[in-house]
């Protein structure tokens, strides 16, 4: 109740007004700053563009008395990459000339009943389910109970100028995608993959600080959880990765700016850190448990642990220089793994030959030190084909030099 009277609920004139000032925010920012919301923008913007040229190209040349189709195929081909225009329309005027096709062939044959009507409906969804037509199999269905209850499915006339309807809204929708600033989804994954790597090391260098300054079952979690987040976003960035190689493929920016960039190296980057945060995770999740009290697994001891953050330095470093490719940059993440790795292998020696103070704590000293040297080999496997982009700006080179391959 007391809360309630703290924070009463807005009125619904209130709640319309935060909704529209956020709209009103969020086209200020799409408008002042490159990225995912200019984009959506872009995108919609060329898609209104399309749809209101097919339309008038449907109404001025074809003289359609119904112009529906030629606006709708442009609205819905219009898309994130040329690839996906080019495969979109495809898909939605094979399944307009199949619908079309299979209407005029059982109007024309058996008439519209109810028993002709059944089985060709029947074949017309199976069809739809063809995984190549994608999201646009549904107009075969659609097109063929049009056809047959409007025409009777004998309208040549009809079937005809609807299937070229089609085909041009398509043209119309794939060729507007390509002269309007043709879709070219660069800069986003280069920028989500600096943001990652910068992320990783921060959160190894709180570990480091915590294990030096002292830490306690909260500080713990928080790592742990910011790991498990970590993880997550690595999917979500490899899929950034792909629309991106996609987008250069058809491309006329592409083709005028001449760029090659190394997709694969990006995707290396981005799977050697997702394999880095499961050690990472198994590091948080152990203090997690050295922390409870419920536990029977003690907290080694504060001089393993300070020198256990060296360690967790020393990938950080590596990590800060991974993926670059000057000779100067792989040395120092070659120097980095290799003090890393003689820190764990002092530790290991110290753990297996000195009498530990509490017995009871060798799970925690061999699950951090397995963690650790797991860590360090991850790096060193995927960190050779890694490539982790450093220019923050827009890609201006020249020729077809290539951008982020050694």
């Amino acid at each position: 109740m007391q809360s309630s009277a703290e924070h009463p609920p807005q009125s619904w004139p209130a709640r319309v007004l935060d909704e529209v000032s956020g709209w009103v925010r969020t086209a200020g920012h799409a408008f002042r700053h490159a990225g995912p919301q200019r984009d959506a923008a872009l995108l919609m913007g060329k898609a209104a563009l399309a749809t209101v040229l097919a339309w008038q190209f449907a109404v001025r040349v074809l003289d359609s008395p119904n112009p529906f189709y030629a606006p709708m195929a442009a609205l819905l081909v219009v898309d994130r990459t040329m690839v996906r225009s080019i495969g979109a329309s495809a898909q939605r005027v094979v399944a307009v000339i199949v619908g079309m096709s299979a209407a005029w062939l059982v109007g024309s044959v058996v008439g519209v009943h109810w028993w002709s009507m059944l089985p060709v409906l029947y074949l017309a969804l199976l069809i739809a389910r063809w995984r190549r037509l994608g999201d646009h199999g549904i107009q075969v269905p659609t097109m063929v109970l049009l056809s047959l209850l409007t025409v009777g499915g004998t309208d040549m006339e009809f079937t005809y100028l609807t299937i070229v309807e089609t085909l041009a809204g398509g043209v119309i929708g794939v060729l507007t995608n390509a002269v309007v600033l043709a879709p070219l989804h660069v800069q986003q994954p280069r920028e989500q993959i600096k943001t990652l790597t910068a992320r990783v090391c921060k959160l190894l260098n709180d570990i480091a600080a915590g294990l030096r300054e002292g830490w306690d079952g909260d500080d713990a979690r928080e790592w742990y959880d910011t790991s498990t987040e970590l993880i997550h976003l690595a999917p979500d960035i490899q899929a950034e990765i792909e629309t991106g190689r996609e987008s250069l493929r058809f491309n006329p920016r592409d083709n005028l700016r001449g760029l090659q960039i190394d997709w694969t190296g990006y995707a290396q980057a981005v799977e050697a850190v997702r394999r880095t945060q499961w050690q990472v995770s198994g590091i948080a999740r152990t203090l997690v448990d050295a922390a409870d009290e419920d536990e029977s697994q003690p907290s080694p001891t504060q001089q393993f642990l300070e020198r256990y953050a060296e360690v967790l330095d020393k990938v950080a470093g590596a990590i800060s220089h991974f993926g670059r490719s000057e000779d100067v940059e792989r040395e120092a993440v070659s120097d980095y793994l290799g003090s890393a790795s003689e820190i764990i292998d002092d530790l290991g020696a110290q753990v297996r030959e000195a009498e530990l103070e509490d017995p009871r704590a060798w799970p925690a000293y061999g699950s951090l030190l397995l963690d650790a040297q797991r860590l360090v080999r991850e790096l060193q496997v995927h960190g050779q084909r890694a490539v982790v982009p450093t220019d923050s700006g827009p890609i201006r080179k020249p020729g077809r030099r290539i951008v982020g391959i050694r």
